[in-house]
């Protein structure tokens, strides 16, 4: 009775007790070292146990179910084994050579009930099979955890180890196995985040071994779930690899709306910034039932390049946003130079930065300054409100020479400014300013010269239409940065969705590294000043553009990925070109969620990483959607796993619901 009280105790409290099924048995291991083991197994076991697929989970051990409690302490531990193939057993070369006698002594091509090819012996033994295992390592209790090792310690050439398939609860603890080292610096990690709250791991999915997906997963209640650990994915790299149409962008979206329900959950903001290239994410599409903007509509701001209802300009207001404004088109010059005239080399090396007011004379000559830009980005064609007016300071002896009916505060339109800036041009020689000195100074003559498309010879030259190439990048819908403002709902927790499925593809490329750029930069700085950044999240697809291996680790992008997380900036990237990724980023990435591809070159590529390469063959084979192998940072092997499909309706009624 007291043994029976034993064995009770271990079922309920022993979780390594838990791992080993007796009706699950498959075989016994027959040769064991440090890397491999070989296991024996027999049709009717494997049958019993709907058949073992390959890449399949299989446990060894040295007792059983029946024997735990009495079992040695240096036997208490459980060998975790991956199936990698077949194996040859010595006799397999008789067995053959008995199974073609009977075919070619066959009589009749479908034998008769009680005229079977066999006798029951022989039958027997022609069922036993061999098995190629990796070995991922040891379970074990220790103070009173179980633990997985990456390896054995030790092995017994002697022992028999019993194999047995993990099914159901056994199986989900393998899967979601997390070291209890890892555990305790989740939720260090957490707290440093700003999270108290318990949040239990998220499901992304069940386990799935093969693509013919028949029978270890023909009933709901054989789909095993597989979770990840929130701490995950703040904070970290994280790699959606596949090819198109295997299901990247629906894992992303999963992934958008954990992020979104931990910070509900916890009351902690966690900005999201989404690189929409298809517009799948800001607009609803045939294959969802909603978008991420539909269902999070009260939390979401999204952004376009060309005016639309819901969405916010994407770009800057030139006249207001002097700087960013200036750089681009500067860019823009240098990247199409059709000018070598000494007044647009002038342009291309001034600055707008304001200085103090306190220096009055400083601070006049920079009002001019920009007055004159907004006169030549006028002429140039960048629009404006049309009751856009400017002022700047003058004295009255320059008022007197080009136009005394003007006054001080003179509030001009556009067009009156250019018309008495060219007039001020005709006369630059006679303006002063109140030291003595000309009122206009060299970068604002070669402003004017630009104007009039004259240089100061008088001699035509192009002007400003070398600002031409700019206008694309300007709006006039906007009186603020929008990187400052996309930051600004980043830090209040905001998802925002930077629509790119139409414009200009160098101006998308250009934007999202201008707002990356600041991202960065803006937490960097908050960091510096010993202040706590933002938790942020940032998605990209066709990463390969961004951060290819071509970059340099000082461009915004590999920045971003590689020193990112210490300012709190997680980086969710897809792509289907593993080899362009720079290997810098691929090697400090801690999350990797692949699908289908096509290349083996590729495939080569990613079985530099972990274990991936024992699922080389089934990438290249296996096409169908949403079958991912999976590694995160506490998982301490890739699992295989059908990623569930983004489902709307679930999370509006979940949302509607709390």
């Amino acid at each position: 009775m007291m043994a029976n009280n034993h064995i009770n105790e271990l079922i309920a409290t022993d979780e390594l007790f838990q791992l080993i099924q007796k009706e699950n048995f498959v075989g016994w291991v027959f040769s064991l070292d440090y890397d491999n083991a070989l296991v024996v197994t027999n049709d009717a076991w494997k049958y019993a146990v709907k058949g073992i697929p390959h890449n399949a989970f299989l446990l060894a051990s040295t007792f059983t179910p029946d024997n735990y409690a009495d079992v040695d302490e240096m036997d208490r531990e459980v060998v975790l084994l991956r199936v990698m193939g077949t194996c040859k057993l010595p006799q397999d070369d008789d067995a053959i050579k008995t199974k073609l006698d009977s075919y070619q002594n066959l009589t009749e091509l479908y034998p008769t009930q009680g005229r079977e090819d066999f006798d029951a012996i022989t039958k027997n033994k022609l069922q036993f099979g061999g098995l190629t295992c990796r070995v991922l390592g040891t379970f074990y209790m220790k103070n009173s955890e179980l633990h997985l090792g990456s390896d054995i310690e030790t092995f017994s050439v002697s022992m028999r180890m019993g194999v047995y398939f993990p099914k159901g609860e056994a199986l989900e603890t393998i899967v979601n196995y997390v070291d209890p080292i890892r555990k305790k610096r989740a939720k260090e990690e957490f707290k440093a985040l700003g999270i108290t709250a318990d949040v239990p791991p998220f499901k992304i999915g069940t386990v799935r071994y093969t693509s013919t997906d028949r029978l270890h997963r023909a009933k709901e209640v054989d789909k095993v779930p597989f979770r990840i650990q929130p701490s995950d994915f703040l904070s970290r790299r994280t790699a959606v690899l596949g090819m198109t149409r295997t299901g990247k962008s629906n894992m992303i979206k999963q992934t958008i709306s954990v992020v979104k329900n931990i910070s509900d959950r916890c009351a902690l903001p966690i900005g999201q910034l989404i690189y929409d290239l298809n517009g799948e994410y800001a607009n609803a599409n045939q294959q969802d039932s909603g978008s991420i903007a539909e269902i999070y509509s009260e939390e979401c701001v999204r952004y376009r390049m060309v005016p639309a209802t819901g969405f916010r300009p994407i770009l800057n207001n030139f006249y207001e946003q002097i700087a960013d404004g200036y750089v681009t088109i500067c860019e823009t010059i240098n990247e199409n130079p059709n000018s070598s005239a000494v007044d647009i080399k002038t342009f291309l090396n001034m600055s707008f930065d304001e200085p103090d007011e306190q220096d009055r004379s400083l601070h006049y000559k920079w009002q001019v300054r920009v007055a004159i830009y907004k006169a030549l980005l006028y002429t140039a064609g960048f629009d404006c409100s049309s009751n856009y007016k400017i002022s700047f300071p003058t004295n009255a002896d320059v008022r007197k020479v080009v136009d005394e009916s003007v006054s001080s505060t003179n509030n001009l339109t556009l067009e009156q400014a250019k018309e008495w800036f060219l007039k001020a041009r005709e006369h630059r020689k006679e303006l002063f300013s109140s030291n003595g000195k000309l009122w206009l100074e060299d970068d604002c003559v070669s402003m004017l010269n630009m104007i009039a498309c004259k240089n100061s010879d008088d001699r035509y030259f192009n002007g400003y239409k070398v600002l031409l190439g700019a206008k694309m990048y300007h709006t006039k819908d906007r009186t603020i940065d929008v990187s400052n403002e996309i930051y600004g709902h980043l830090c209040n927790g905001k998802i925002v969705i930077l629509d790119l499925s139409v414009g200009n593809a160098a101006l998308r490329d250009k934007l999202s590294k201008k707002i990356a750029a600041y991202i960065f930069n803006s937490s960097m700085d908050c960091f510096t000043r010993g202040e706590t950044p933002p938790n942020i999240v940032l998605y990209i697809e066709e990463a390969h553009n961004l951060i290819g291996k071509e970059n340099k680790l000082t461009d915004t992008w590999p920045r971003i990925a590689k020193e990112g997380a210490k300012y709190r900036i997680s980086l969710v990237y897809a792509t289907q070109e593993v080899s362009s990724v720079h290997p810098n980023i691929l090697a400090n990435t801690e999350n990797w969620i692949v699908s289908h591809i096509n290349s083996e070159r590729e495939v080569r590529e990613l079985a530099k990483f972990y274990d991936f390469s024992d699922f080389s063959k089934s990438l290249l084979r296996s096409q169908d959607v949403g079958f991912s192998r999976v590694k995160t940072l506490s998982s301490p092997f890739v699992v295989p796993i059908q990623i569930d499909k983004f489902d709307p309706e679930r999370i509006k009624r979940e949302r509607t619901s709390q």
